[in-house]
């Protein structure tokens, strides 16, 4: 099994409710570099962790589809 880190954003669309996907990472810590790297785009904190940006843990599941 392989873990991916899915960096979401609220607000960056018209629903400002809603999460956008901002990239999906196979480390925690790079996931964590590029909400550094979006926030210094804006030269504030814009985005912080667990209120408007979540870092979501999937697990990906290889069944090879008969091969």
């Amino acid at each position: 099994m392989q873990n991916v880190h899915v960096l979401q954003l609220q607000g960056t669309g018209d629903d400002e409710y809603a999460w956008e996907n901002a990239g999906v990472f196979v480390k925690y810590e790079d996931a964590v570099t590029k909400l550094a790297e979006i926030n210094a785009e804006y030269d504030i904190l814009v985005f912080t962790l667990n209120e408007n940006a979540r870092i979501e843990v999937w697990e990906l599941e290889d069944d090879n589809w008969g091969y």
